[in-house]
């Protein structure tokens, strides 16, 4: 009987620890979509949520060169969310107008950046594009996977098969590394060097923390204007924060940048070693349920004993 007794202990110990690990890797879930350093202002991620922040369509879902509904806000071209087939989050577009003075963004540069009318856009996507405007995701996908679980970015005119694939991990990325800002993250560039042209700087950087990638840098070689949130204009010295070597261009070259995250745990981007991660599988955090168990447990041991 006592056999019994601890053997559906220790299942009962072995199944409360895999319960706690579950609970705790559920962390992940990209559960936000913010922009803009300091101010990390809320991007709708939904339909209804972007009719209520005063979005207005501006396409279907499946046009010539992108995937999902647009949505624009009093036709500022900063922010262009993307939703799929049944509303929920997609992707993000950036747009820079056609005719600016320095003729951004010059010829090598398009794609990434595609012609849409009077705008040069960037695009995003949060999750598969073949998926966007067949199926889309269902409420309950949305809710597990939140903002997605990819990122691709859009490199041509076809939407589908165009698409760079960003890895997930830190580890596996083949970008350069950069330096690591607070609230910021690690920032990785694209095929970055000391002699480069600033033609060929790529429009998007990325950004990890806790090993895995967190969100992305619009990064524009242009001074624009939002009525949606304030670019982000960092003065040329401010690159010696992000880059270990800044290219030899950026010196003198002002941008208009926006950083975008997937979560909205930005404040533990503190760039200091993070805590040694414990296991939630430990005696001391089994040990109230287990209590109780064994005292029901004795109980019923008692009772069988007095019977018989």
């Amino acid at each position: 009987m006592l056999k019994t007794i601890g053997f559906f202990l220790g299942l009962l110990f072995f199944t409360h620890c895999a319960f706690s690990e579950r609970i705790v890797n559920t962390d992940g879930v990209r559960n936000a979509l913010k922009v803009r350093f300091k101010i990390f202002k809320d991007v709708p991620r939904s339909e209804a949520e972007a009719i209520e922040m005063n979005f207005t369509k501006i396409s279907d879902c499946e046009t010539e060169h992108f995937r999902g509904k647009q949505y624009m806000r009093y036709g500022d071209p900063l922010i262009i969310p993307l939703f799929d087939v049944n509303g929920y989050i997609a992707g993000l577009q950036t747009g820079v107008p056609v005719g600016l003075d320095n003729n951004y963004p010059p010829a090598i540069m398009q794609p990434p950046f595609i012609q849409d009318g009077d705008l040069f856009k960037l695009t995003a996507y949060f999750v598969d594009p073949l998926l966007i405007c067949k199926r889309g995701r269902s409420k309950q996908q949305f809710i597990r996977t939140g903002t997605g679980q990819d990122l691709f970015i859009q490199t041509g005119k076809d939407p589908e098969t165009d698409i760079l694939e960003i890895d997930e991990h830190m580890t596996e990325t083949k970008w350069v590394q950069g330096l690591c800002f607070p609230q910021m993250g690690y920032h990785y560039f694209k095929e970055v060097s000391l002699d480069m042209s600033c033609e060929t700087f790529f429009p998007v950087a990325l950004l990890y923390y806790h090993g895995e990638l967190q969100g992305f840098v619009w990064s524009l070689g242009a001074i624009l204007n939002s009525t949606f949130v304030s670019y982000e204009y960092p003065e040329p010295e401010f690159f010696l924060e992000l880059l270990k070597e800044v290219p030899t261009c950026l010196n003198t070259l002002r941008r208009s940048t926006m950083h975008v995250y997937f979560k909205d745990n930005i404040d533990t981007f503190t760039c200091k070693a993070p805590p040694a991660k414990e296991s939630p599988c430990t005696s001391d955090s089994a040990f109230p349920v287990l209590e109780k168990i064994l005292i029901v447990w004795f109980s019923i041991f008692m009772l069988i004993k007095m019977t018989y």
